[in-house]
């Protein structure tokens, strides 16, 4: 797939990975990427072009013609101009099980990605075939590792909320108040469960922490802080809508990742 946005790719700086979009530029290319694998397919069979255009159509809720006019490019691209934007990547997840089964998996990949990062998709698709937002790569790890370490039995349920964070990040669009809601409830958990307190707060965790010198004095007022951030945006019960930024929302989650360590990586 090096010809897909070659001279671009080469030329132009990558832009920032932020777009929530499908513009619909991205949607051509897309488009002629899902018809050009096909078309070189050494053996048609395993995916036909007629077959390809039926699986679009069906999954963005459009009936398909039995001899679309144009062809199955043109009428793939027409169609695909009319959906909102969240289902074009619905399309990508979908597409990723025919070319894995007709293995271009890898070609299907590198294409899909080449494009998402030239036109600054929040999003990029990872080898399962599920999209993913982009975080750079020292933060993804941290995520990993998190979710690595909640395996512990113990930890099930913080394991559970975790997941449910990271889901809302991974959204489209991404469901900012999930996020926060999810990521704290996920620390608060692990710091109850780690010191045997199940049935006080987050805070009343800290306070003994204090009291214990368990902690350097400023990474306690880090995590106080954290406590008193979600009191004031995002605490259980609160009607008002969310008031952080998308910048804003990804400290909040990562400093959560970062607390998830803390705990369960301190003796």
């Amino acid at each position: 797939m090096a010809h897909i946005r070659d001279f671009n790719n080469r030329e132009r700086p990558a832009p920032p990975r932020n777009i929530e979009d499908a513009p619909q530029g991205m949607r051509q290319e897309l488009v002629d990427l899902f018809f050009t694998l096909v078309e070189d397919l050494p053996q048609p069979n395993l995916l036909r072009q007629d077959h390809l255009y039926d699986v679009i159509s069906q999954t963005l809720g459009v009936q398909a013609s039995g001899n679309p006019y144009r062809g199955y490019r043109h009428a793939s691209g027409r169609d695909i101009v009319r959906v909102e934007w969240p289902r074009v990547y619905d399309l990508i997840s979908r597409l990723w099980n025919e070319y894995d089964r007709a293995g271009l998996a890898a070609r299907f990949l590198e294409g899909v990605n080449r494009i998402l990062a030239g036109h600054g998709s929040a999003w990029e698709l990872r080898g399962d075939g599920r999209l993913n937002r982009v975080l750079p790569l020292p933060a993804q790890q941290q995520v990993e590792a998190a979710i690595a370490e909640l395996q512990d039995a113990r930890y099930a349920a913080s394991c559970l909320l975790l997941t449910a964070a990271a889901e809302a990040y991974d959204a489209r669009p991404r469901r900012n108040r999930d996020v926060c809601t999810n990521a704290f409830d996920a620390v608060e958990s692990v710091a109850k469960t780690k010191y045997g307190m199940p049935n006080d707060t987050f805070f009343g965790v800290l306070t003994y922490l204090r009291g214990a010198a368990a902690f350097n004095l400023q990474v306690l007022a880090v995590l106080e802080a954290i406590n008193t951030l979600r009191n004031r945006n995002f605490g259980h019960g609160m009607v008002a809508p969310l008031n952080l930024t998308p910048a804003e929302v990804d400290f909040t989650y990562l400093t959560c990742i970062g607390a998830i360590l803390l705990f369960t990586r301190t003796p």
